[in-house]
């Protein structure tokens, strides 16, 4: 009976050990970026990745433009490490101001271990369209004379920034509870 005990909590801690290791944390900055690029043409937004070791996806949100590069191999352990980013303009989408985010996907094992997502505005110009006007907030705020309807839901807001890996944290925690039940239960066993 010892030995199958010692083979099951054998097992059990394998299992345990084998998750492949995360990232810890990913940083980004600046927090923020502005770009104007021409349609035919790209800007190039330089930004500074710490704390973080291995490849990292780079994407647009909510911004329908070209990013390069895709994915990028960073050592920023000990120091923060410069990347440079190139959106591409697009002439067919006319002149757009897009508010978007530059997203970074830390990879670990194949798997994202982290996300950071970067705001950005973005303005594509093409040469002969106008821009669309921005509403200023003080015309935002100012009343109409529309009659009042229900009122609007709150807008849902979206995390910046997620680093917690709670799937490997769970499988830890739950196999430590049944590691803890078994010895519980053998114990008790032991003494009757």
């Amino acid at each position: 009976m010892k030995r199958f005990i010692g083979i099951l909590a054998a097992i059990i801690l394998a299992l345990l050990l084998s998750s492949p290791a995360l990232a810890a944390s990913l940083g980004i900055s600046p927090s923020h970026v502005e770009l104007e690029m021409p349609g035919d043409g790209s800007d190039v937004a330089s930004f500074q990745v710490h704390y973080f070791s291995g490849d990292v996806q780079i994407s647009l949100v909510d911004i329908p433009l070209k990013v390069e590069p895709e994915t990028i191999h960073v050592d920023a352990l000990s120091e923060a490490v410069d990347i440079e980013v190139t959106i591409y303009g697009d002439e067919t989408l006319g002149s757009q101001i897009y508010d978007g985010y530059v997203r970074f996907l830390g990879m670990s094992g194949g798997t994202v271990a982290v996300a950071v997502k970067i705001k950005a505005k973005v303005t594509n110009i093409v040469e002969g369209q106008p821009l669309p006007e921005e509403v200023s907030p003080e015309e935002v705020s100012q009343p109409t004379s529309a009659p009042p309807g229900p009122p609007a839901p709150p807008p849902t807001s979206q995390p910046e920034a997620v680093g917690f890996p709670v799937i490997p944290v769970a499988g830890i925690a739950a196999g430590a509870a049944i590691l803890i039940s078994l010895i519980v239960v053998l114990a008790r066993k032991n003494r009757f």
